[in-house]
């Protein structure tokens, strides 16, 4: 919030008529107003660095995007007022000359969630900003695969096959339903917990009388979103309706961040999917 403070919002209106000066000591506030935030969770629609993804078929095609279409309008009931897109802040106008030359129909939208959903929700509603909140932050997957093979090899390879599994499972799942559908599916509290407890449980658990890695890797992770947070924080205004378009294992830990916090209403989005 560009005029946040740590501990909330405090929006006072004074309003002082001549007869409230000489015969009232009364003062006339307004209430606060508190803005609100949702997450929908998503995953990569083309490439990507994640060391698995999923594999779809064409979201191009006309089936996929009549489904995107009715995702979009199912988002649109939330009436979100600024949509922010895992975009970092530095990519800021290269996103914006993408997205003005979309509303004037001079830009061809790309296989990328960000565009397929993020823009097109904000033109349906009407919106001529797009605001870009992602924060990269290197994190120590090296040493923590190095420290994992040599410690604990059999973990660490049940580990990383129980990662690729769980996207070929959703994979297949994707096949058989619709965008809606699998969209109300993954933005669950049932998914959010798996997320966080491959950070929290499996990959934490890597560590030695020498070394904290594991932990190391997981505070970094945490700490990303922290600054993510920070980034939405300096976009958001009273009487906001936020909606953020991040990935699923983000939705996962900024959700809490923000159920936990009383400067602002935390929104399910999973409520406008059904």
């Amino acid at each position: 919030m560009k005029y946040t403070t740590f501990f909330g919002i405090l929006s006072l209106v004074v309003n002082i008529s001549c007869n409230d000066i000489i015969g009232s000591d009364k003062v006339k506030t307004s209430e606060p107003t508190t803005p609100s935030i949702a997450f929908l969770g998503t995953f990569h629609f083309g490439s990507t660095t994640d060391y698995s993804s999923m594999k779809t078929d064409n979201f191009l095609s006309d089936k996929r995007q009549q489904e995107i279409n009715k995702l979009v309008a199912a988002l649109a009931q939330y009436q979100p007022t600024k949509i922010m897109l895992e975009y970092t802040v530095k990519e800021n106008d290269k996103v914006m000359e993408h997205f003005t030359n979309y509303l004037s129909g001079g830009y061809e939208l790309r296989l990328d969630e960000r565009e397929q959903l993020g823009f097109r929700l904000a033109k349906r509603l009407g919106h001529k900003k797009i605001y870009c909140i992602d924060y990269k932050k290197p994190l120590p997957l090296k040493r923590l695969s190095e420290f994992a093979s040599k410690h604990d090899p059999d973990t660490f390879e049940k580990f990383l096959k129980s990662i690729k599994e769980n996207d070929k499972k959703d994979s297949e799942y994707l096949k058989n339903v619709t965008l809606l559908e699998y969209y109300t599916y993954k933005n669950t509290e049932t998914e959010d917990l798996k997320n966080k407890n491959q950070y929290l449980v499996d990959t934490a658990g890597f560590i030695s009388d020498s070394s904290y890695i594991g932990v190391e890797f997981v505070s970094k992770w945490w700490e990303r979103n922290f600054h993510i947070m920070a980034n939405i924080d300096l976009e958001i205004e009273p009487e906001d309706r936020v909606l953020v378009v991040i990935g699923g294992a983000h939705r996962a830990i900024l959700k809490d961040f923000y159920k936990d916090r009383n400067d602002i209403e935390y929104v399910e989005i999973n409520t406008f999917l059904k």
